[in-house]
This record gives structure tokens, C-alpha cells and sequence, in this order.
């Protein structure tokens, strides 16, 4: 045996420790100045993850090959083996430091617990004793890499994180926030009768359905009372309304068909006030058949389309196949009848529109009913394509109001990133409604002067402080000086929404009119720094409403954020902004 061993060839390789060394740091360098330059978190981990290979996977797959398939010794002389293991504690290091600047706190305590366990294990092998038992070490690292898991995670629950008060001008009251992850929908109504608005939410990753019952105004600044009243999965956006005509306030949901779930549109009947609190007291439906697999629903409302006093459904979505299109279910217009799903009748407004995500209600035209304003950007949406366009209501009665509507472009050139909010509001008192949307760096409002024919485009300048993807926008009188305010939203990029940035504001102008006059913005407020990894994790804020909520004489916004949270842990999910310009 002691011949064999002898005779066993050496194989060195300590070059190419070297070499992989050397493309290493050249790729991990690189990636922390990609970093630095384009704040953008995922490109870093794999810029690092990449490094870390090459200095572990490849010499551990060439062990594997020379040592155990043809028994030869591998050699690798002690220096360039010591460079190997105290790179990989750099490139911990580096990624302990990226994280904490962008606060994935939870990322950073996984890593930092393994760091502790490498620089244990790194030191521990000079002491004698450990040399010749290294079966300690390897239970010493397996027992911190539990640790990293078990610790935050506990047992996999998810938790909240607390959001920085600094950032705040106006202060933020949280009115929900389970745990659950994308809160991705926002809509009120008086559930329970109590003379205070509640607000429904649907958690998209989880696919909970939460009421938050207004606690009333000496505990409004508290955490809400909220209910789950269902679970589906893929759950992208829900709405109040009495869909069967019997007093009580139910809720309508799109679900879509991402993670592998069918797409459709179905109803959680309300039980009578009294129960409302009661979560196992909602029932859920069955989908209308003909919304089953029909594309990407995104959005929905509850609307009275053929003006029958029974709530009928709109919804939109996106997808190329097949296309969701713009839709309108029409409720039968018999109390028992709604509850059969198979009686509601779906009939498409425009099937062929790329997306018909945020869309709004107003009489474009002025002829008594009230049309539907849309702007079709969209992730799938070619920039060629990219349009704000109206939809004529053939009105009540009229038989073409099952076939699809009219459709007439507002606007079409490729200025817009994704899913941009279109808002309605009559700024000249001229009866006709305008049109509002935001850009990157300008604030559209299309004037409307005769009924939807012609529109002037009217450009507002915004200040650098929110030049960025704008979503969210909503008008409202917020310093009751009896002129529209415009409020605005933003949304990450790639996971990146700076601090220096306005993620909520307001504009309002002084002089004659919004043409001539000028526009101030003022900051509701400041971006938290937070940095998400990649295009579906940052600071989003998707829906928002006006309401006085603590009847102090001024309107406060209501608002949801959706994809700002770190591997499972919440950062903010439903709040309410306190409106301190006419209270203080």
C-alpha cells in the first residue's frame, strides 16, 4: 500500500488558481462599479455570484475530476490557496456592504451569518486541535447556514419592516400590512355601515383578499381591523359593489394567469352588514364561464353600464395570447339570477387593445353616459404602438352597446414606459372633461373642448426632484384653495428609486388657469433609498384615492405600494398620508 501511495502523480495546480483568481476580481471590480454607476442590485449579485464560482465551483469540479476519478494528488501551493479563501471573504464583504446601502437588511443578515461562519472556519484550521478534526468545522458551517435560514425566516413566516420616518413631510399611517406580499389593488366603500369608508386589498403574491374596516376617527393613526374574505391565487385587482342588488357591499376579483394560475373574473358575495366582520361569513363564487382563461386580467371596477340599477363589471388585462382586451359583464338584472355565474353575459369593448390597465369613467362627449379613457402601455406593448384612446358609450338601450365601442385616439406616440394612470378632471369648467397622464420628465393634460374631436396638449414641466417613472395620478383639491392639485406617484426602476426623489407630491399653480399658470411641486415624500432586486422588487406605488380621513377639514390620500419588500418582509403595504396643510 505505502508503494501505491508513492507512486500517486501530483497534479499542480496552483496556476490555475491564479488565472481564475485574476478573471474573478476583474469580474467582481466590474460589477461593483456597475454598481455604483447604475444602482442596479441584481446585476451586482450575479456580477458576484459569477466571481464566487470561479474561485469555488471550478477548483472543486477539477478536485473532483483529477483526485477522486483518477486518483491523483491535486497541489496547490499555500499562498495562492490563501489568496482563494480571503477573496472569497472580499467578495463577502463587498456584497455585506451592498446590501446594507440598499437596505435588504433581511439579505444582509443571510450573508452576514454565513460570513461569520467562513471566518470561523477560515481561522479555526490553524489551531491544531481542529486540523486534525475537521469534521467539526464542516458541522461548525453547516450549522450557521441553518442558522441564516431559520433565524429570519422562522419557519418560513414572513414579517414587516419598519419604513424610515425621515423621509416623511406629510406622516404615514400604515392601515395594513400582514406580511403579505404585492399588495396590488385599492378600492372603498362604507362596508359595515358605520359611516366610515373601509378599503379592500388584494395581496397578488399570496393571493389573500383583506378588508380594513375603519377603526373610526380616535384610533384612526392606529393599525386597521382587517379580514381575510378569500384566497386566489394570482390575484390582481378587486373592487367594491352591490352586484346582486341586496343592500350589502360585495367584492369582484381578476385574478390572472402568472405562476401557472387560470385567469378569470369572479365575485365574494357580502353577507348582510351585521356579519361583515366575520370573515368565514363571505362566500366565494364560482368565475363568470366566458372571463375563464380569456388573458392577463389586470384591473377592475364595478359600474352601472346599461343603467338598469344593477352593478355590472368592467375589466381589462393584457397578454398576447390570448389578448384580455377591455370587457364589460353584464349583470342580470334579477337578485337570485347574479348568483348563478353562468347568467352574467360578457361583451368585449375592444378586444384587440394591448393592455387596458387603469382605465377611467367619464362623459367625454357630454351625451349623459359616461364613456371609458385608456392608455395602452404595457410591458408587451410595441412603443409604435403606444396610444391614449376613448371609448364612446353607445348609452343605455342602444343594441350596439354589446358589440364593441367606438374607439378614438387622444394621443399616440411612444412617450410612455408601462402601465401609466390616466386621470380625468374638467379644469376650465367647460363641462368637458381633460385628460391627464404623466411622462418621465412632463405632465400631459390633453384639453378637451369639444366633446372628444380635438385635444390641445398642454405640457407641465416637472422639477428634477421627480422627473422619474411616474404611475399613480389623481386630482384633487389638497390646500382648498378650490383648484384642482395634481397628485403624483413614482415607481422604481429595475428596483432602483433614488432618496433624492419625490415618490409622492403634489403640483398645484397659481394664476387664471392650468394653461397659463404657473405649476408648483411640493413633497409628500422622499424616496427611502431602498434597492430591490430587479424589475418586480423596489418601491412601487400603484393605486391611490382622496378622502378626509380624520375629518379635520382636508383631503388625505389613501394609497397601496406595491413590490416594496425584501425576500418576504414588508416594508409598507397600505397607508394613509395625514394632510398637515390645513390642519396645522
Amino acid at each position: 500500500m505505502e508503494i501505491l501511495k508513492k507512486n500517486i502523480s501530483k497534479v499542480d495546480i496552483s496556476h490555475l488558481l491564479v488565472i481564475l483568481n485574476l478573471i474573478s476580481l476583474v469580474i467582481i471590480v466590474y460589477g461593483i462599479v456597475d454598481f455604483i454607476v447604475n444602482f442596479y442590485l441584481l446585476g451586482f449579485v450575479i456580477f458576484m455570484s459569477i466571481g464566487f464560482s470561479l474561485i469555488i465551483i471550478i477548483p472543486a469540479i477539477v478536485f473532483y475530476v483529477i483526485k477522486i476519478l483518477n486518483t491523483r494528488k491535486l497541489v496547490v501551493y499555500i499562498k495562492y490557496k490563501n489568496f482563494s479563501l480571503y477573496q472569497l471573504l472580499g467578495i463577502s464583504f463587498a456584497v455585506l456592504l451592498v446590501f446594507l446601502y440598499s437596505k435588504n437588511y433581511i439579505l444582509f443578515f443571510l450573508i452576514g451569518i454565513l460570513v461569520v461562519g467562513y471566518i470561523i472556519g477560515l481561522f479555526i484550521r490553524k489551531i491544531d486541535y481542529f486540523t486534525k478534526n475537521k469534521l467539526i468545522i464542516t458541522r461548525i458551517l453547516i450549522f450557521m447556514i441553518i442558522l441564516s435560514i431559520t433565524i429570519p425566516y422562522g419557519f418560513l413566516a414572513r414579517g414587516t419592516l419598519p419604513i424610515d420616518p425621515s423621509v416623511q413631510v406629510w406622516e404615514l399611517h400604515q392601515i395594513d400590512n400582514p406580511g403579505y406580499v404585492l399588495p396590488n389593488g385599492l378600492d372603498n366603500a362604507d362596508v359595515n355601515k358605520d359611516g366610515f369608508d373601509d378599503y379592500i386589498m388584494n395581496y397578488e403574491w399570496d393571493g389573500y383578499l383583506r378588508i380594513a374596516f375603519h377603526p373610526g376617527i380616535a384610533n384612526v393613526h392606529q393599525r386597521w381591523k382587517a379580514i381575510n374574505i378569500g384566497r386566489i391565487e394570482n390575484a390582481e385587482s378587486s373592487a367594491f359593489g352591490d352586484f346582486d342588488n341586496d343592500n350589502n357591499t360585495d367584492v369582484v376579483v381578476a385574478h390572472g394567469e402568472e405562476f401557472g394560475a387560470q385567469s378569470g373574473v369572479l365575485i365574494i358575495w357580502a353577507p348582510n352588514t351585521s356579519e361583515s366582520e366575520d370573515p368565514e361569513k363571505w362566500i366565494m363564487s364560482s368565475d363568470i364561464p366566458d372571463t375563464r382563461n380569456k388573458g392577463q386580467f389586470h384591473f377592475v371596477r364595478g359600474y352601472d353600464i346599461n343603467e338598469d340599477n344593477f352593478t355590472d363589471i368592467v375589466v381589462g388585462g393584457r397578454g398576447t395570447n390570448p389578448k384580455a382586451g377591455l370587457k364589460w359583464l353584464e349583470a342580470p338584472n334579477d337578485t337570485l339570477l347574479s348568483r348563478n355565474m353562468s347568467n352574467w353575459k360578457v361583451h368585449d369593448i375592444d378586444s384587440a387593445i394591448e393592455s387596458a390597465h387603469g382605465f377611467e369613467f367619464g362623459d367625454i362627449d357630454q351625451d349623459g353616459d359616461d364613456d371609458i379613457v385608456v392608455c395602452n402601455s404595457d410591458w408587451d406593448t410595441k412603443a409604435s404602438d403606444q396610444k391614449i384612446v376613448w371609448y364612446e358609450n353607445p348609452g343605455a338601450g342602444n343594441l350596439n352597446q354589446i358589440l364593441e365601442w367606438n374607439k378614438m385616439i387622444i394621443y399616440q406616440e411612444p412617450d410612455f414606459y408601462t402601465k401609466e394612470q390616466i386621470a380625468l378632471h374638467d379644469f376650465n369648467n367647460d363641462s368637458f372633461p381633460e385628460v391627464l397622464i404623466s411622462t418621465v420628465s412632463q405632465i400631459y393634460i390633453f384639453n378637451n373642448s369639444d366633446g372628444g374631436t380635438t385635444w390641445d396638449l398642454v405640457k407641465i414641466s416637472k422639477p428634477p426632484s421627480t422627473i422619474w417613472r411616474t404611475r399613480t395620478l389623481e386630482i384633487g383639491d389638497l390646500n382648498n384653495d378650490l383648484k384642482p392639485d395634481i397628485l403624483g406617484m413614482l415607481i422604481h426602476h429595475d428596483g432602483y428609486l433614488p432618496k433624492h426623489k419625490a415618490v409622492v407630491y403634489w403640483m398645484n399653480y397659481s394664476g387664471p388657469d392650468f394653461a397659463s399658470g404657473t405649476w408648483q411641486t411640493n413633497v409628500i415624500k422622499w424616496g427611502d433609498g431602498f434597492i430591490g432586486l430587479g424589475e418586480y422588487n423596489g418601491e412601487k406605488w400603484d393605486q391611490a384615492q382622496f378622502i378626509d380621513m380624520d375629518l379635520d377639514g382636508d383631503l388625505d390620500i389613501v394609497a397601496n405600494c406595491e413590490e416594496f419588500n425584501s425576500l418576504g418582509f414588508v416594508y409598507l403595504a397600505v397607508v394613509w398620508f395625514e394632510n398637515p396643510l390645513v390642519s396645522s
